[in-house]
């Protein structure tokens, strides 16, 4: 009988356990639960104020499943999607390249919604596989072929960061797969573009602290 009662006792008190938060825990968009004083970023419980899970956890079988796309970046969105920060040129480090650990060049912004891409809080240009093409920005769209403003602008998400008042970014009146913010190839913004070549890994990026747009695998 006293075996029965604590058998009792013990399932009734497993019916609900508050997860820890000493160990890493995924979550989804769907079901965004995650122990107290941690939030759901990129299918991953963080604890409030860091940008990624504390990998400090003794279990490296289940840190290794999340390890960073970037050297230095942040998460946009709850899909997987990355702002990578750094310098690139085609005779240096490529812009591909900073997307690590099987992560790419975004060639479409469809894991991430036109609020998260174009928050005011979003510093920091981060440009997607997403050449575009026009006389301006506001008319800027996919470039498919060569010709007027042909690599002139790139798709992406952010806000450029600029030394020398250079344009920030505009939204177009032609979005490109999902993406509508368009970043200027300018010198002020220290971004110069091939206007003969519509790859991001034959461009140059001179201000680290703006980037490229990476994707899950």
């Amino acid at each position: 009988m006293r075996l029965a009662v604590l058998s009792a006792l013990c399932f009734v008190s497993s019916c609900f356990t508050e997860p820890s938060a000493d160990r890493m825990w995924r979550c989804s968009v769907d079901q965004p639960l995650c122990p107290e004083g941690q939030t759901c970023i990129s299918d991953w419980c963080v604890k409030d104020g860091t940008a990624m899970p504390d990998m400090s956890v003794s279990d490296a079988t289940v840190a290794d499943m999340f390890k960073s796309p970037c050297t230095d970046g942040l998460p946009i969105g709850t899909q997987g999607v990355w702002g990578c920060r750094g310098k690139f040129g085609p005779a240096t480090t490529k812009a591909s390249a900073l997307c690590l650990n099987g992560y790419k060049l975004c060639a479409d912004g469809y894991k991430v919604t036109d609020a998260e891409c174009t928050s005011a809080t979003l510093i920091g240009s981060f440009s997607a596989e997403a050449p575009a093409t026009g006389s301006n920005g506001l008319l800027a769209k996919c470039a498919t072929t060569t010709g007027m403003g042909w690599g002139s602008y790139w798709f992406g998400c952010g806000w450029a960061v600029t030394g020398m008042s250079g344009p920030k970014g505009e939204r177009t009146a032609n979005p490109c797969r999902n993406l509508s913010l368009v970043a200027f190839c300018d010198n002020r913004n220290l971004l110069f573009c091939d206007l003969n070549d519509g790859r991001l890994d034959a461009q140059k990026n001179d201000e680290p602290r703006n980037g490229v747009l990476c994707c899950p695998p």
